[in-house]
């Protein structure tokens, strides 16, 4: 009996070993230190990762940053500084994306050399060790080989069994080895390469992912916002929204309020208060880099604007119907996976511009042909 590597774990490897490919020119002896973590043990003691500068952003239920480095530390077996390499600095970020359950941003710069790579994996755990192997072997191609203990012999074990696969893994599904097929005893030695020639490079073994549906998520939203042109000045309100992410798409309904603004009819000290409310709904396609989500987006909005009069003889209020179309666009901030920190610029175009007018004495307001909007606050996202 033989038993088979997990093949999303395969995936990991895969993409930690092209990662590592580009920091060093120690290819081949790389990809045989991976070959070597497909049992993922580990040694019993733990250093200090000193020489990582590291950035760790990930939910609670993951690796906190701690356990990370402990584990660069273990692959590393030393501080980096003893042989003199410059300092690495790696940002890692862990979310939930819609491409798989769990999503891996890491950047890391060596020296004048930064390279960045996106993994996915069913598990958290498994990205956090997936980072932590990419880390050390960035500083270290050895590192893979250390804080691994050799398997030992298993008695249990019948003819011809590979022990030393790591039991927390879980258990791997068994294949039975074809029957025709030479064990690695009986199997011949490849030839060795023409006098003069480099040994080719150990190819990355990639294994396609299986397509995923789309990640459906609810999203709640509470902001400030500023507009500049509605109302007699620039106003403060306040806004409140709640949609849904399918993938990229965001799609929301919102209510926003502005407070009274004063206007007064030129040369007398007689005019009115006016505010505006309104209800609106925004479509926005948001490209994701690293912890930031950004996009354009267009929406609609429908409200009431009113104003009542002051200092006249006879005071009186009025109301207008408020329609605008607006572009925009959107960034989002990743605090952690459920929580952002989101930017919206809008441009409303009203298309009624209703004038409100003091009888026999003058204009008190009338909107602008186009305003600035742009508000800052606090989203959740569930589940």
């Amino acid at each position: 009996m033989m038993r088979r590597l997990d093949p999303r774990r395969r995936d990991i490897l895969a993409a930690a070993e092209s990662l590592v490919f580009s920091f060093s020119e120690r290819g081949a002896l790389a990809l045989a230190a991976l070959a070597a973590v497909a049992g993922d043990a580990r040694a019993d003691t733990a250093t200090g990762a000193r020489g990582v500068e590291l950035d760790w952003i990930a939910p609670g239920e993951c690796a906190d940053r701690g356990r990370v480095l402990a584990e660069i530390a273990q692959r590393l077996g030393r501080p980096s500084e003893e042989n003199g390499e410059p300092t690495l600095k790696a940002r890692a970020v862990v979310s939930r994306n819609e491409r798989g359950p769990w999503d891996l941003r890491l950047t890391m710069t060596l020296g004048e050399t930064t390279r960045s790579r996106e993994l996915h994996s069913e598990t958290c755990a498994e990205l956090a060790d997936a980072a932590a192997l990419i880390i050390a072997l960035a500083i270290d191609p050895d590192a893979a080989n250390r804080g691994i203990p050799k398997a030992a012999p298993d008695t249990d074990a019948g003819p011809g069994a590979i022990s030393g696969a790591d039991p927390g893994a879980g258990a791997a599904p068994e294949v039975d080895a074809a029957p025709d097929a030479p064990t690695a005893a009986e199997a011949p030695p490849a030839a060795p390469p023409p006098a003069g020639a480099s040994a080719p490079a150990a190819p990355a073994q990639r294994a396609a992912r299986p397509s995923r549906p789309l990640e459906l998520r609810g999203t709640l939203r509470a902001s400030g916002v500023l507009d500049t042109s509605a109302l007699p000045a620039v106003a403060p309100g306040a806004s409140i929204s709640a949609g849904v992410l399918i993938g990229a798409v965001r799609a929301e309904v919102s209510g926003t309020y502005f407070g009274a603004q004063q206007a007064l009819v030129a040369r007398t000290t007689m005019g009115g208060d006016v505010h505006l409310a309104t209800g609106g709904l925004r479509l926005c396609y948001a490209t994701r880099y690293h912890a930031f989500e950004l996009g354009p987006c267009a929406g609609i909005e429908v409200g009431v604007m009113g104003a009542a009069s002051f200092g006249a003889a006879s005071p009186g209020s009025n109301r207008a119907l408020w329609i605008a179309p607006h572009p925009g666009a959107i960034a989002t901030f990743a605090l952690s996976d459920r929580i952002r920190i989101p930017l919206a610029i809008d441009v409303p175009f009203p298309v009624t511009r209703d004038r409100f007018v003091l009888v026999g004495i003058g204009a008190v307001h009338r909107s602008a042909a186009a305003t600035l909007r742009a508000s800052l606050g606090v989203e959740v996202r569930f589940p």
